[in-house]
């Protein structure tokens, strides 16, 4: 069953899960002898509800235009009606026995059937709708480039009324859609880009009019030209990014998107419904024939993605026709209207042929064919017909199921890690069911064996057919591409008559393809080298060609020449396998090397095979070939040991060879001696470059390469050599980094690995007077580079995700240093580096002293990290010295955020003082009425300020989104969001106010500027409004106070001496001004009625008088009209008094409350005499009783024990408060303690029906004891922990009500609002596991325990941040206990 995602499908499956659950229940009370009560009315009940659902399905069906939804419809329905079948026949079967154990086992299949086929017709007819949509989205993307073509107003007019359709539909639906999804983040995404493109497409219309108006002016043209492409450019973004979003279901396994989303799918449809509309043109005459041949244009630009997407003759076969197609509309375009009748009819039969030709190509042609997964779909296909008709296996069965086997055994090798494995095993338990078939064939009678064989087949190949088209975007190993590709053209080159010359230029075109892409990621020495080798290839195939097309082309040239393109292709693919010896699957090859050789050496006696023996010496060699690679790259002590490893294992393969050669001299010891010198000097070989190829991946290597190249480029000491070379590790480290990364996160570190090249190459070049300031620009692009590959790096591994801002790393930094034993770990140790970096990035966007000083702390917190593993490290260190070592770091640590957050708010008050200033003049310069080049000068100026000051608001925004104290992600989110909108629109500006500056009386010019400046603003003012709540007020304030002091005791000095400047000064102190006015009416907007609010309203309407008097009072003295000569300082010294007083008052109003007193021991009673033994308490339910908890133990393995992970750390977090008179903390606990004993059950149930035992089975010995002893517990338990969550959620939104802080009450609705969602998914997917009851199917189990996994993850994580946010509340309900219904108390 596919993960439920709408609140639709949510919904209706919720009852029908309720109804199997109790199923479930009775199922296995008759599994215990009880008789099965009479189910008639509640089956009845289930089987009308899943009859409407089939009618409404059907009927949605033969309206729906989808193929894909009436291809996979019928089977679906199938399912559900052969379900609901099975189970009226169980309710008959039990009614007349309900002992009859033939009639449970069918309700349990039947109910589970209803489950799970009535959530695939939903689905089904979900992704449905979604194809929709994004066909929708695809068509009106594609006609924003149009409005290019457009040249007047007419054409304009005719634009709009064909663009504002579309794209008023697709905005409804997307919004619809968004109301729908039950995951917040994706609505919320849907939300804005659809905001995005309601504002861009007034944008859109005014930059067309301005290109327009702008015809006969070059300049002019040009401008309004990149205006207009700039706004395509961004609503093509915000499209893909709905599209994106709308493709993506399941936010716990990222981006899975079915076949039919796949690129060449949607290409395919693209060329058709083009087919279609030209189509229409030629035959129907429904469209002119501008529109036509726009048409036309369009299915070329299609035809050309699809031919390049389609691999083989196919591809090239469409490419023709394409090619053909082009030729043709280019001849319809230079005719034009001069051109005669006949002429034009000739040529539109011509593209009509042609057109009908591409149509017919194209539906034949099955785009995803060529993947492996495309491969291996045909196959099981194949064997689920056989699997489900009951015949015998025949050889053509035999023989698809050996195809299948091997295609998928080849993609499992070319599969990395875990899914690589999973697919291995997916098939080995395919090849035990075909053998088990094998023999039940020969057994008479055994049709229930039979059938449940067929079962388990049939739901093994399912899960081979997903594992294979989620392995399908993993990458083979280029050398083995291009060494395909060889192999092509070394048949070729034989005249072999399996290789047509179409293969064969197909074959040479994939080696081109690879090669050019892979070049990319390696060193600059050998992407010359393969760049090179690609130019030599090019030139032979043109040789090849001028001589097969020449007019005597003889056999020996041909021949020749053939040669001389196989030596050029087989250059690169030895070039390609260097680098994959040090690529990502170095150390898996190298496994599987080692696996083989050992296999080899124990299953053979030495010399019984020369084939064996050949075997055993190549496999060893590559060994030590990817051994030797590995230690090039990895130069010191680790890499000697692996070179002196290599040479190790060769001599021992020759003394075997030795053994070999001489049998009479060798004694049965040495040849023993000699087979385990192999093995251990191979495992030890495997060991050492797993152990550095992890370092590498994770990234080690990389910092310690930009700490050596950071030394030089501060200072640049040790010279220009060494430097560089020090700079060029970084770079070769970055690329092997990548390799391993996915597309966009690759290409980012490529293209930052380019510039960081880039920039060497000037700098070797540069004159010594600007090699300091180059040395500067290559530090910050190494850090960058840095950020980069940790970011994409650690994203990747479960468990080690980056920690998120500054507090969140604080916790676990808390975590791990507050332990008693000092303990090294990844976690602890990657937020540290985390919050270093954060501080680096703050100190270099403030700069100056203080920069430097907070990256002086920077330094030291990473030399006492180092130090601290150190000592960990060092055996001889005694508790003490790693506790002091523990005790400095965290000081340090603890001074270093202090830092940050006093020195972010300074800069936050400094670069979001004055947001629209530059930007109005900006406007001011473009309609300056000044001489052409002085007003150039001066826009260009401008143009420049205001770039500057749009990024640096955006710089300071990421600083504050994780140095900031703002706990919320969904305001980071948001920050995110607008920092990206913000930098979108800002060319959007320039480039509008260009053109309004050549053409400043055009009032479209006018227009376009005004609603692409009011766009910039308002993305700046929700910007600058989120920023405000990532800084404490109290330090807002306090940094406020500071610079108006300043400025105010300027403009007194000035006023003196130069009074123009003074009212500079005044008004930078009325823009401070207003900004400690917004922050005040913020916090005044985020209170309750209280005394403090009373007192922030009085200072605030001070505040306001008090700079409306100082304007006037500098108006008076700059005209000479002041009675008072101090009246101005007297006014300037009222400002800054007044935003001192609210300071004050915040300040009072934050200070940290006192700590509560220490509890009073009870006094110590005298024993008078021996008093009787009291009574033994009255025995309670496991679940009331709390059980001993160590929150200082290590937490469970996020990777192996997800749920006890997720588990401990709620358990941690509720051991902090005393449970006593707090039902949240108590029912949070709870909810920890049954998902422990949720995951020891369905853990010890899998193990226990992986050896064949049955449900009714006592517990196996070897697992887990667990409390629960069947599902139905478990359900049970499933019901409990939805109660409890909804008392959580009950008492949360108490709190919520009764809270006097609004910001906190808003991060509590947030933390909230995901539990119930969870919940009720909690309750569907226990019925789900629950149906999986009786004869063990694992692919079953293992699709619902992920989902239970992820389910209980998440939910836990929610219920941990619920407790967290209402402690806080409840905090600032202190000033009134009645309204306080828990008490929070920490434990000490």
């Amino acid at each position: 069953m596919s993960a439920f995602h709408t609140k639709t499908i949510a919904s209706v499956l919720e009852p029908v899960a309720q109804q199997v659950s109790h199923l479930v229940v009775l199922y296995e009370a008759g599994q215990q002898g009880q008789a099965m009560p009479d189910l008639v009315d509640n089956i009845q009940l289930v089987l009308t509800c899943v009859s409407n659902l089939a009618t409404v399905a059907e009927s949605t069906a033969k309206q729906s235009n989808d193929a894909t939804f009436i291809r996979d419809f019928p089977s679906a329905m199938d399912a559900v009606n052969n379900s609901s079948t099975a189970l009226n026949e169980a309710v008959l079967e039990l009614r007349t026995d309900p002992y009859s154990s033939k009639g449970r086992r069918k309700l349990i299949t039947g109910a589970k059937g209803i489950l799970t086929g009535t959530c695939d017709l939903l689905l089904m007819y979900d992704e449905s709708e979604v194809r929709k949509i994004v066909k929708n989205c695809e068509a009106v993307r594609s006609y924003f480039p149009v409005c290019l073509e457009v040249g007047t107003l007419e054409d304009l007019s005719f634009y709009i009324k064909n663009l504002t359709p579309g794209l008023t539909q697709v905005c409804k639906a997307v919004k619809n859609r968004a109301d729908e999804l039950l995951h917040k983040p994706y609505a919320d995404i849907l939300r804005r880009e659809t905001e995005q493109l309601k504002k861009f497409a007034p944008m859109l219309i005014g930059a067309s009019k301005s290109l327009i108006n702008a015809q006969g002016n070059e300049e002019l043209t040009n401008a309004a030209h990149q205006n207009l492409d700039t706004t395509i450019e961004k609503m093509n973004a915000s499209m893909k990014e709905i599209i994106r979003v709308l493709l993506m279901k399941d936010p716990d396994y990222g981006k899975k998107i079915i076949a039919d989303f796949h690129p060449l799918a949607l290409a395919k449809d693209a060329v058709m419904a083009d087919c279609n509309r030209v189509r229409d043109w030629l035959k129907h005459g429904k469209l002119t024939d501008a529109e036509g041949l726009k048409c036309a244009t369009e299915l070329i630009s299609a035809g050309k993605e699809l031919a390049a997407g389609v691999s083989g003759p196919k591809g090239e076969e469409i490419g023709e026709v394409v090619k053909a197609i082009d030729g043709i509309v280019n001849d319809l375009k230079n005719l034009g209207d001069a051109g005669s009748e006949t002429d034009k009819a000739a040529l539109k039969k011509a593209l009509l042929e042609n057109v009908e030709k591409l149509d017919t190509l194209v539906k034949n042609t099955d785009v995803l064919a060529s993947t492996p997964s495309g491969a291996v779909s045909r196959r099981i296909e194949d064997a689920k017909r056989w699997a489900k008709s009951g015949d015998n296996l025949s050889s053509e069965t035999n023989a698809n199921f050996s195809d299948l086997l091997t295609t998928s055994r080849a993609v499992a090798k070319a599969t990395s890690g875990k899914e690589g494995a999973m697919i291995e095993k997916s098939i080995d338990k395919i090849e035990e069911l075909l053998q088990e078939a094998g023999r039940l064939e020969l057994e008479i009678g055994n049709n229930k064996g039979k059938a449940d064989n067929r079962a388990r087949i049939l739901a093994w190949l399912a899960q081979l057919n997903n594992q294979v088209k989620m392995a399908d975007e993993k990458n083979i190993l280029p050398s083995e591409v291009v060494n395909a590709g060889v192999g092509q053209l070394s048949e070729w080159a034989k005249d072999s008559p399996a290789v047509s010359d179409a293969n064969a230029h197909h074959a040479y075109n994939k080696v081109l393809e690879v090669s050019k892409a892979v070049s990319e990621g390696l060193s600059k020495a050998e992407r010359d080298q393969v760049e090179g080798l690609i130019a030599e290839v090019g030139e032979a195939m043109e040789s090849y060609q001028a001589v097969i097309q020449g007019p005597t082309p003889t056999h020996a040239a041909i021949k020749k020449s053939q040669a001389t393109l196989l030596q050029a292709v087989h250059k690169i693919g030895t070039v390609l396998e260097k680098a994959d010896m040090t690529g990502d699957n170095a150390a898996e090859n190298v496994t599987t090397g080692v696996e083989r050789v050992c296999d080899l050496v124990d299953a053979n006696k030495v010399g019984a095979s020369p084939k064996v023996e050949q075997s055993i010496r190549q496999t060893v060699d590559k060994v030590a070939a990817i051994g030797k690679a590995v230690a090039h790259h990895n130069p010191g002590p680790e890499g000697d040991r692996i070179n002196e490893l290599c040479d190790n294992v060769k001599h021992y393969i020759s003394q075997r060879t030795w053994v070999i050669n001489n049998p009479e001299k060798v004694t049965p010891e040495m040849v023993a001696a000699n087979s385990a010198n192999i093995k251990d000097a191979l495992r030890e070989l495997e060991s050492k470059i797993t152990a550095v190829e992890q370092d590498r991946d994770e990234g080690t290597e990389l910092v310690s390469a930009v700490s050596a190249a950071q030394q030089w480029a501060s200072t640049g000491k040790g010279g220009d050599a060494q430097g560089t070379t020090a700079v060029g590790k970084v770079i070769s480290q970055s690329r092997y980094l990548a390799r391993g990364l996915n597309t966009r996160d690759k290409r980012e570190i490529f293209d930052l690995c380019q510039e960081l090249e880039d920039l060497i190459d000037e700098y070797n070049r540069a004159p010594e007077g600007r090699k300091r300031a180059l040395r500067s620009q290559i530090a910050d692009k190494m850090n960058a580079v840095k950020q980069a590959a940790r970011k994409a790096n650690t994203s990747a591994v479960p468990g080690t995700e980056t920690a998120g801002g500054l507090p969140e790393c604080s916790e676990i930094i808390d975590e791990w240093l507050d332990r008693d034993e000092p303990i090294r770990s990844k976690a602890g140790e990657r937020a540290v580096e985390d919050v270093i970096d954060m501080a680096a990035a703050l100190a270099k966007n403030i700069g100056g002293p203080v920069g430097e000083a907070i990256k002086a702390q920077t330094e030291k917190v990473a030399k006492l990290l180092r130090h601290l593993q150190d000592v960990i490290d060092d055996p001889k260190s005694t508790p003490e010295q790693k506790r002091a070592a523990q005790a400095e770091l965290k000081e340090a640590i603890t001074e270093l955020k202090k830092a940050c957050n006093d020195h972010l708010a300074s800069k936050v008050v400094d670069t979001y003082v004055d947001i629209t200033g530059p930007i109005m003049e900006l406007q001011a310069a473009a309609l300056a009425p000044l001489a052409p080049p002085e007003k150039a000068v001066k826009f260009n100026a401008k143009a420049a300020d205001f770039s500057l000051h749009a990024e640096q608001l955006c710089r300071v925004a990421e600083v504050a989104t994780d140095v900031g104290c703002d706990e919320d992600p969904h305001r980071h989110d948001n920050i995110k969001l607008s920092i990206e909108a913000l930098r979108d629109a800002t060319p959007m500006v320039v480039y509008s106010a260009k053109t309004l500056s050549l053409n400043p009386d055009s009032e479209s010019a006018k227009e376009n500027f005004d609603l692409v400046k009011q766009q910039w603003v308002t993305e700046a003012v929700r910007l600058r409004t989120d920023v405000d709540k990532c800084v404490k007020p109290t330090d807002f304030l306090v940094e406020s106070e500071r610079k108006c002091k300043e400025e105010g005791e300027a403009a007194k000095a000035l006023m003196k001496t130069s009074p123009k400047e003074a009212v500079v000064k005044v008004a930078m102190v009325q823009k401070i001004t207003n900004r400690v006015l917004e922050v005040t009416d913020a916090e005044l907007e985020n209170l309750g009625d209280c005394e403090f609010r009373v007192k922030l309203v009085n200072h605030r309407a001070n505040l306001q008088h008090a700079i409306q008097h100082a304007g006037q009072a500098t108006n008076e003295h700059i005209k000479g009209q002041a009675t008072d000569p101090a009246a101005f300082d007297k006014s300037i010294t009222e400002v800054h008094m007044n935003i001192s007083y609210i300071k004050e008052e915040m300040v009072g109003f934050y200070l940290p409350l006192p700590p509560l007193p220490e509890l009073i021991p009870p006094p110590i009673v005298e024993e008078e005499e021996e008093k009787p033994p009291a009574r033994p308490p009255v025995p309670v339910d496991s679940d009331e009783e709390e059980d001993a908890f160590d929150a200082s133990a290590p937490a469970p393995d996020p990777v192996e024990a997800p749920i006890e992970h997720a588990a401990f750390k709620l358990r941690q977090e509720t051991a902090k408060y005393i449970e006593e008179d707090n039902d949240m903390i108590a029912a949070a606990r709870k909810i920890a303690q049954k998902f422990q004993q949720m995951a020891k059950y369905t853990k010890g149930r899998r193990e226990m029906l992986e050896l064949g035992a049955t449900e009714g089975d006592s517990d196996s010995s070897g697992r887990e004891k667990s409390e629960f002893s069947s599902m139905t517990d478990m359900i049970k338990t499933c019901k409990e922990i939805i109660a409890l969550t909804k008392n959580i959620q009950k008492h949360a939104a108490m709190i919520s009500k009764n809270c006097p802080d609004k910001r906190l009450v808003m991060s509590l609705a947030n933390s909230m609002e995901p539990i119930g969602m969870l919940s009720q998914q909690l309750n569907i997917i226990a019925s789900v596991k629950a149906s999986a009851s009786g004869k063990y199917n694992e692919a079953a189990e293992v699709e619902a325990d992920e989902m239970l996994t992820i389910n209980a993850q998440n939910l836990m994580k929610s219920v941990r941040d619920t407790v967290r946010a209402s402690e806080s509340c409840s905090v600032k309900m202190l000033s009134n206990p009645a309204a306080n219904n828990l008490q929070f108390r920490r434990k000490r």
